[in-house]
């Protein structure tokens, strides 16, 4: 699967969400997400502008919590954080991050902990995100296969944006634990 994703600071997160429900975007879920990112002893991903990491994500209506691990390939362009993912549920995010240090992996620090409102609008998913220690983001987002139509995705990406008083340039193409490093994403 590809992410086409966008992601940009905001403000008036009260005034996004209302906007997004006047475009018929409905809340899809309420989550606190715990990212430990991991990489090879010679910064192998990393350096390749790939991630690994494990998510633990916290329903906050129903308490009820899942763990997946999620690899995402190189950004395939200059301009959004599309890239290929491939996300798997694990049954206990401890044990499998012990696997991962078994086998040479090393934590990343620091850990990225956000906030989610989850919004749905056909095929769009949009995020607003308090993540600790950085501030409010939105993130839009639209998964399609391999084969499907990247530019096309964007492009319906921009149109919300463009709606919503923004623009493909105020996004950022820097993920929450590079600007939590202080460092730039390639």
């Amino acid at each position: 699967m590809i992410e086409v994703e966008i992601k940009l600071p905001v403000e008036h997160t009260e005034a996004i969400i209302e906007k997004l429900a006047a475009m018929g975007f409905i809340r899809a879920g309420f989550v606190c997400e715990e990212d430990c990112y991991f990489d090879n002893g010679c910064r192998q991903i990393r350096n390749n502008g790939e991630a690994l990491r494990i998510r633990k994500i916290t329903d906050l209506l129903t308490d009820r919590s899942e763990s997946v691990i999620t690899f995402k390939g190189k950004k395939m362009d200059r301009v959004s954080m599309s890239r290929k993912e491939l996300e798997t549920e694990v049954a206990d995010a401890e044990t499998c991050m012990q696997i991962l240090e078994s086998l040479g992996f090393k934590k990343i620090p620091p850990e990225v902990v956000k906030y989610r409102q989850e919004f749905k609008c056909s095929q769009v998913t949009a995020c607003v995100d308090r993540v600790q220690d950085l501030g409010d983001f939105l993130e839009l987002e639209i998964v399609i296969p391999e084969t499907g139509s990247k530019d096309s995705a964007l492009q319906q990406i921009e149109k919300i944006l463009k709606e919503l008083g923004y623009s493909i340039k105020d996004t950022t193409r820097n993920s929450y634990l590079s600007m939590l490093q202080q460092v730039e994403d390639e």
